[in-house]
């Protein structure tokens, strides 16, 4: 077999992962532990190598090894293999810093990368609780992560898509639903759990199938849009004074039920939102709620 080209020596530090299959693996595991390995190393950049005894050896980046271990696992489950991750020495002369976006932004762990915002909601006798979070890349860490050279809107945009892949292929943890920012090409066809894809506007222009949420569209947006053709599992809304001016009806028609009032500093956002039926909030002064409930869950023991 010839292997793959290697890929450029300015990427993030390299690993190797190790399939190892034992005697009683069928022939047919092994073909396709052996196809996902190669598509790893084609479509994600690295190399792989066949070695004793059946084995074969992935050389590539820490996204494309966490993608093919997570692939490689859910097949193998059960089946008699091993899966080894090994750190790959490179020469001195390969030890140059990365400088491009994919391996600057590979070389930051995961979590760093992204923001994560409680979502609040309220219980028997109005008492609040989590009912989930959302998940997303953080413009912030990604702009401090990539500096000055890669600051104009395509990489941004670029890099935030980025961050949004390795997210779904490596799902952070979360208590309830898990709403994570994705752009609409790179949407599961059939959310694992409690996962619910959340997508750009743009995504309404030709509606996947399946569940996903909308982040957007903002007070402007709404204005211009029939409320009960709103595409979309769940609403993520931002708070506006705008949305004010928005008559009864059209919330009505929206099913209130749906949304996530966005960017609740204060309580008279909250107190706005659940007067037009809205139950599930974010910002600031949910996080308040949901830390003070959890400081009097830590001191009750």
């Amino acid at each position: 077999m010839t292997p793959a080209p290697h890929p450029a020596r300015q990427g993030p530090p390299l690993a190797a992962l190790l399939f190892r299959p034992g005697p009683g693996l069928a022939p047919e595991a092994h073909r396709v532990a052996r196809a996902l390995l190669e598509d790893a190393a084609r479509n994600r950049g690295g190399r792989v190598s066949s070695a004793e005894n059946g084995a074969w050896r992935l050389v590539a980046a820490a996204p494309a090894l966490d993608m093919a271990h997570r692939a490689l696992s859910a097949v193998l489950h059960g089946r008699d293999a091993a899966l080894l991750t090994e750190a790959v020495a490179l020469p001195p002369t390969a030890q140059a810093p990365a400088t491009g976006l994919e391996a600057l932004l590979g070389a930051v762990p995961l979590e760093r990368l992204l923001e994560r915002r409680p979502i609040l909601g309220f219980g028997e006798g109005g008492a609040p609780y989590p009912v989930g979070e959302r998940v997303l890349p953080s413009a912030t860490a990604i702009d401090a992560a990539l500096g000055a050279r890669w600051a104009g809107a395509p990489w941004q945009a670029h890099a935030w898509g980025l961050v949004a892949r390795r997210a779904l292929a490596f799902l952070p943890e979360s208590k309830g639903a898990l709403h994570l920012d994705l752009p609409p090409e790179a949407m599961p066809a059939d959310p694992p759990g409690t996962l619910l894809p959340v997508l750009p506007p743009r995504a309404l222009a030709r509606s996947p199938a399946g569940r996903f949420g909308i982040d957007g569209p903002g007070a402007a947006g709404l204005a211009l849009i029939d409320p009960a053709h709103l595409r979309g599992e769940v609403l993520h809304l931002p708070f506006d004074p705008a949305l004010v001016a928005l008559p009864d009806g059209f919330w009505a028609a929206l099913d209130p039920a749906r949304v996530v009032l966005e960017g609740v500093a204060e309580t008279a956002a909250l107190s706005w939102g659940l007067a037009r039926g809205i139950g599930r909030f974010a910002g600031p002064w949910p996080s308040r709620l949901l830390a003070a409930r959890h400081r009097r869950e830590a001191a009750a023991g």
